[in-house]
């Protein structure tokens, strides 16, 4: 196994698992999650998505924080099987019983960050119902979504030339690796993950989507991502949107981080109420 990776405040449970305890001083409120688990964009440094941990923090103090990190080359290219046992410390965690701990039901908002991240979320959907049914839903209040070029972030510093240079051979690579796994006859990962996120059986519709983007994101077009959420929306999900101005992939909490951390505590608190 390969050894977890460094993250300052938080515990390995797995080589790409993590936990942080919430402040235990006082349960969390019976309007705030217990849990709060973020799928990382690919290969996102810890140095990273401390940003978006600490900010869930400050909103939910009393909630533990659950952050896997994967590589895009394991979203892209791991076994489904391999993915879904990789997800069972997440699962063994937060649901040790169908409902969650057996004292109270867990209250969970989901943060499915880019394609890597909605990869391994749907990983965790299935390992949940091989753990506890293929009758049972996965069971959370909320889903975040956001998009990210997370393969080029991630492995620009090992490059000599341009962020954008290294952008355009991910995205070539991304292209050339989905053509191939339809010619081998394989489904490919990202279609597998959204088949999960979007089946009734899986994922309830008695949970909520919030999506975060901008007109300005230059690898996910905005009206592709319109077109998406009014499908789900025509399965019965209750979804959102929030656009952002100006900002590029990846910008959003970066350039607003107070109309980011609203949107997200609005829409838990949404979520909430419509339960």
């Amino acid at each position: 196994m390969t050894p977890p990776i460094p993250f300052p405040g938080f515990t390995p449970i797995s080589d790409r698992v993590y936990l942080r305890n919430g402040e235990t001083a006082k349960p969390s409120p019976a309007n705030e999650p217990t849990t709060i688990l973020i799928s990382g964009w690919g290969d996102g440094m810890p140095k990273h998505v401390t940003k978006y941990s600490e900010g869930y923090h400050e909103l939910y103090p009393s909630a533990r924080i659950i952050v896997i990190l994967s590589r895009t080359f394991q979203a892209s290219n791991q076994p489904e099987e391999a993915r879904i046992k990789a997800m069972m410390p997440v699962i063994d965690t937060i649901f040790p019983t169908p409902t969650g701990s057996g004292n109270e039901k867990e209250r969970l908002l989901v943060h499915a960050m880019s394609n890597t991240g909605a990869i391994f979320t749907a990983a965790t959907i299935v390992a949940y119902q091989r753990r506890h049914g293929a009758d049972k839903p996965f069971p959370h209040q909320l889903m975040v979504t956001r998009w990210s070029r997370a393969m080029a972030v991630g492995t620009a510093k090992f490059f000599p030339w341009p962020f954008i240079v290294t952008h355009g051979l991910w995205y070539v690579f991304l292209w050339a690796n989905y053509l191939w796994e339809i010619l081998r006859g394989a489904v490919p990962s990202g279609v597998w993950a959204d088949r999960i996120i979007n089946d009734k059986s899986c994922v309830t519709t008695d949970s909520s989507r919030v999506y975060l983007y901008s007109k300005e994101d230059e690898i996910i077009g905005y009206k592709d991502l319109e077109e998406n959420v009014a499908h789900a929306k025509t399965l019965g999900y209750s979804v959102d949107l929030e656009m952002f101005e100006g900002s590029p992939h990846v910008g959003h909490m970066r350039l607003h981080p107070e109309q980011y951390w609203n949107k997200v505590s609005s829409s838990w608190k949404q979520a909430i109420e419509e339960k």
